[in-house]
């Protein structure tokens, strides 16, 4: 799990204390504003780490009625959820059918409509394009071993963003963006030379330190 650099300095490299293990090895109920999640075993937890909490703050301060919305691997749809609720129309996709199935029932439980997709990035999308796609990315550089080890390591070369910046650019609208987060703790120069290779427009839009963690979010552009 993606902790932040003072929890892995507690908990040494990728080892959990006894809290952490127990409690990420039940499904979960979690409120947040005026939202109720359900978080299964497996799925990424949104209140526990730092990235998704930082999207969330982004996307409250943007106008989203009547734009078309993507999150790309949407966990517990926690984002998806939120955009929903100002006037998006949004769609959410996850590499987790557990994570998609998340989704659907918390969109249900929150009286929203999310189009919901399973797939590997865009693999299995028809063609169409978002204003805005939102993504949360695997980045450490070690092949994934289970579907669990997804939502944190993105191949030895990077592969997870190979294939997104190869194919990013087909599902954005004129004048369409992605707004991406990261820490500190990647390789945050590797992956804007892969955008930078795959002919994309790169920019830092905010910054945010918490528990010791610099978080960034960047926005991707044609």
């Amino acid at each position: 799990m993606r902790l932040s650099k003072f929890a892995r300095k507690l908990l040494g490299k990728w080892v959990l204390i006894p809290f952490f293990q127990n409690y990420l090895s039940q499904e979960r109920k979690v409120k947040v504003g005026d939202m109720s999640l359900k978080v299964p075993v497996g799925v990424f937890h949104p209140t526990l780490f730092l990235s998704t909490k930082f999207l969330l703050e982004y996307i409250k301060i943007q106008e989203f009625k009547d734009k078309k919305m993507l999150e790309l691997g949407a966990g517990s749809g926690l984002l998806s959820i939120e955009m929903a609720k100002r006037g998006a129309t949004v769609m959410a996709s996850d590499i987790s059918l557990k994570a998609c199935q998340a989704v659907q029932e918390n969109a249900l439980q929150n009286g929203v409509v999310i189009e919901i997709i399973h797939s590997d990035l865009f693999a299995d999308f028809e063609k169409k394009t978002f204003d805005f796609i939102l993504i949360n990315p695997p980045y450490y550089p070690k092949n994934p071993e289970t579907e669990a080890d997804q939502a944190w390591f993105c191949g030895e070369n990077f592969e997870y963003f190979q294939k997104l910046f190869h194919q990013l650019r087909h599902f954005l609208a004129n004048n369409g963006k992605a707004i991406m987060v990261l820490s500190e703790d990647c390789d945050i120069l590797k992956i804007s030379q892969l955008a930078a290779q795959f002919g994309y427009l790169w920019k830092q839009v905010a910054q945010k330190k918490s528990w010791g963690e610099w978080n960034y979010l960047f926005e991707i552009t044609i």
